[in-house]
């Protein structure tokens, strides 16, 4: 398939190297009071479809385009251990093998509420859900279609901690979402997935 590339905007690499440094600070400081209280733990991102590092199962792949066979389904999507404080979620997912700072985004995910460890996945998804890179007008979950390059691509599933529990707006952007949310930011975890076309069996 042909990607829409839409031109990226300065202000989404400066909100997500904001965001990178928050998160570095913010794992220091875990990092630290985990070494000095042994029993406190960090917060994980996990899921039951897919190993951190291993393919991703084919019914996520995109499947609106014939290069790429799937379902469009999303994994589900598991977090423990959030930090004390936290009153929400947002999840987002970027290939970050391709031309676009700082990725493609095929997922955006916010107002998920503080008491929630984890998403279902496979189609359902109540809490708001913001634009995509295909075109930049679709929202909710868009699965990969790399090119057939036959270079496998990595897509990062970031789960980020807040110190809110709402962001205003809808359909947000990858880059309106973490303007928003960097300066609530009090962890975040994440886990990849790869796809890769034609297939190491093609």
């Amino acid at each position: 398939m042909s990607w829409k590339f839409r031109r990226p905007r300065r202000r989404a690499a400066v909100a997500l190297s904001a965001a990178l440094v928050l998160s570095a600070a913010g794992t220091a400081t875990a990092l630290a009071a985990t070494a000095s209280h042994p029993k406190l733990t960090p917060m994980l991102l996990s899921s039951p479809d897919f190993k951190d590092g291993g393919k991703l199962p084919s019914w996520t792949v995109w499947g609106k385009d014939p290069a790429c066979p799937g379902k469009n389904l999303a994994p589900a999507l598991k977090w423990v251990n959030p930090p004390a404080g936290t009153k929400g979620f947002a999840v987002t997912v970027t290939d970050v093998d391709t031309p676009m700072n700082p990725g493609f985004t095929h997922w955006v995910v916010y107002n998920i509420p503080g008491n929630v460890s984890g998403l279902a996945g496979h189609g359902s998804n109540p809490y708001s859900e913001g634009v995509t890179d295909y075109d930049g007008v679709t929202t909710g979950y868009a699965g990969p279609c790399p090119p057939p390059t036959g270079q496998p691509h990595h897509y990062v599933f970031r789960v980020w901690a807040l110190d809110i529990d709402h962001v205003d707006g809808n359909n947000l952007d990858y880059a309106t979402l973490i303007n928003e949310i960097t300066p609530h930011m009090l962890w975040s975890a994440s886990m990849v997935g790869t796809v890769r076309f034609p297939t190491a069996d093609s």
